[in-house]
C-alpha cells in the first residue's frame, strides 16, 4: 500500500511541474533547421548535452545569466525572450541589461516606463530605436523587453554612448565612469593579445593593425560597462552579442573581479554550420581548445548576405 502511494504521488508530481520546454519557441530562420544540433544545448565543461529544462535549472541557480546573441537572427531573441520569461517567474524579478541600450538612453528608457511600465511596443520608438543601427525593435528586441517586463523585471542600459565610445577609443576614461570599471588598471598582454585576435577574426582578418589598440580599449570598456550593469541585485540577466559572454575574455571576466562571489552562467546561442556535427568543432571560431561559455545552445542559421564581402566594400570605400 505504500509502495502504491508513493509512485501515486511521484506520478501526481511530475504532471504538477511540467517541462518548462514545452513552451519552447520554434525555429523560423530558413537555414540548416534539419541539421542535427539545432534545439540542442552542450555543456563545454562536462562535454555533454543537457536538455534546455536542466538549463533553466542551472539559470535558476545563478546570480547572474548572460545570453549572447548573434544579432539578426530571429531564433535567438525568441529563446532570449523564453528565458527572461521563465527566469522573471522564479520570484527574485531581475535585472535585464541590454548590450543595445547605451548610457545615453538610459534617461529615456526609465522616463518611458515611469510612464507606460508595461509597454515594451513603444519602448522602440522613445529610444530612438530606428536610428541605433540595430535590427529592428518589433521582431527582435520587443519580444525580450515585454517578456521582462510582464515578469515584473526591470531593463537597464548596458553600453558606452557614442561620445563615450569616442573617449574610451581616445585612451581615457569618461569621467562618469572613473573608478567603476577597473579601466585604470593596465591590460594584461595575453588578455590585449587575444582580443586583438578575436576582433581581427570577426573583422575577417581585414583590419589594419593600426586601428587594433583603439577597437581593442572599447571592447574591454564595453564588456566592463555590461559587467557593471548586472554586477548587483538578486538577480541579472544580460542581453548581448556573444563576444561579450565569452568567460575568458568578456564580461564574465570583468564581473569576477568587480563582484567576486557571483555565480554566473554564460550561454551562448550559436548558429550551426553546414559541416560541423560535433560541437566541440566550433571552438575553432573562438580561437580556443573549448568553447569559452558555460554552455551552447544550437540554432538554425539566419539568412543574410556574405559579412566578409560585406565589409570588404566597406574597408575599400573608406579606402576610397
Amino acid at each position: 500500500m505504500r509502495l502504491r502511494s508513493l509512485i501515486l504521488a511521484c506520478v501526481l508530481a511530475a504532471f504538477s511541474h511540467p517541462s518548462a520546454a514545452a513552451d519552447l519557441p520554434e525555429p523560423t530562420m530558413p537555414l540548416l533547421r534539419d541539421h542535427a544540433l539545432v534545439g540542442r544545448v552542450w555543456l563545454p565543461g562536462q562535454q555533454a548535452f543537457t536538455s534546455p529544462d536542466e538549463l533553466l535549472s542551472l539559470a535558476r541557480e545563478a546570480d547572474v545569466v548572460m545570453l549572447g546573441e548573434t544579432h539578426d537572427n530571429q531564433d535567438h531573441h525568441a529563446l532570449q525572450a523564453w528565458m527572461v520569461g521563465q527566469l522573471s517567474k522564479s520570484g527574485k524579478k531581475p535585472v535585464v541589461a541590454f548590450e543595445m541600450i547605451d548610457s545615453a538612453q538610459a534617461p529615456a528608457l526609465a522616463a518611458h516606463l515611469a510612464a507606460h511600465p508595461a509597454d515594451a511596443a513603444g519602448l522602440g520608438a522613445a529610444l530612438g530605436w530606428e536610428k541605433s543601427g540595430w535590427p529592428d525593435w518589433a521582431g527582435n528586441y520587443r519580444p525580450i523587453a515585454q517578456a521582462a517586463l510582464s515578469g515584473g523585471a526591470r531593463l537597464a542600459a548596458a553600453n558606452l554612448s557614442r561620445d563615450e565610445t569616442k573617449t574610451i577609443a581616445k585612451g581615457d576614461i569618461p569621467k562618469a565612469w572613473a573608478g567603476k570599471l577597473g579601466l585604470e588598471k593596465p591590460q594584461a598582454p595575453d588578455q590585449r593579445q587575444a582580443m586583438e585576435a578575436d576582433i581581427q577574426a570577426g573583422h575577417c582578418h581585414m583590419l589594419p593593425d593600426r586601428a587594433l589598440p583603439a577597437m581593442v580599449r572599447v571592447q574591454r570598456a564595453r564588456d566592463a560597462v555590461m559587467a557593471h550593469a548586472v554586477a548587483s541585485g538578486p538577480k541579472s540577466i544580460l542581453i548581448a552579442g556573444t563576444g561579450h559572454v565569452r568567460k575568458d575574455l568578456a564580461a564574465p571576466r570583468h564581473l569576477a573581479e568587480m563582484a567576486p562571489g557571483r555565480k554566473v552562467l554564460s550561454i551562448a546561442l550559436l548558429e550551426v554550420q553546414k559541416d560541423k556535427a560535433d560541437p566541440s568543432a566550433y571552438a575553432e571560431a573562438f580561437d580556443a581548445d573549448t568553447l569559452p561559455f558555460d554552455a551552447v545552445w544550437f540554432t538554425a542559421h539566419a539568412e543574410r548576405p556574405d559579412p566578409c564581402e560585406a565589409f570588404r566594400k566597406h574597408m575599400e570605400q573608406k579606402k576610397g
